[in-house]
């Protein structure tokens, strides 16, 4: 017991040290409150919401099925596979009826909308999208592509806090139900 708290003192400083010298961004990028599940952390330069969707913000049944499954099936960090994850979830789920031919998750939204009846919410905050909504993200590379879940967000890996990709494409449901936001 003495030698666990002698440790943690030993760290503590170390800590404080690091800190004192500029290496603050090294030791902790982020600061959050782990207790307050719908709050805000912050990586230094800008801030991030954590709040669950709320229970009226539901796209169809099939769409909620997709993220309930991409979420069962997610790991808990990036495979780097997000829109195959996606696709195999939107398509066991029942809400598209072939799988999605694109290769790449920046060209999801163009496909969904053109191939099987998706639209734009136009809402550009992920933290608003409903549950099962897909959220296509532009910028590096590929981009991303990810589904709203009740507790935050998954594809080939599950996340409270949406992509840090800065460039949303669009996020999208299926049918009609175009939400402004």
């Amino acid at each position: 017991m003495v030698k666990k708290s002698f440790l943690v003192l030993v760290f503590s400083l170390l800590l404080m040290s690091a800190r004192s010298f500029g290496f603050a961004s090294y030791v902790s990028d982020y600061s959050f409150s782990p207790s307050v599940y719908s709050g805000a952390y912050s990586t230094g330069y800008r801030t991030y919401r954590t709040a669950p969707a709320a229970p009226s913000s539901y796209a169809n049944s099939s769409l909620v099925r997709a993220a309930r499954i991409a979420d069962q099936r997610a790991h808990p960090h990036s495979q780097w596979r997000c829109w195959q994850y996606v696709k195999d979830a939107l398509l066991q789920a029942g809400a598209v009826s072939s799988r999605p031919k694109t290769a790449y998750a920046r060209q999801a939204g163009a496909e969904l909308t053109q191939s099987y009846g998706f639209v734009d919410t136009h809402i550009r905050d992920p933290y608003r999208a409903p549950v099962g909504a897909v959220i296509v993200y532009g910028g590096h590379g590929a981009g991303h592509v990810e589904l709203r879940t009740e507790h935050g967000f998954a594809s080939d890996y599950r996340s409270r806090y949406r992509c840090r990709y800065s460039q949303i494409i669009g996020i999208y449901v299926k049918g009609s139900q175009s939400m402004e936001g």
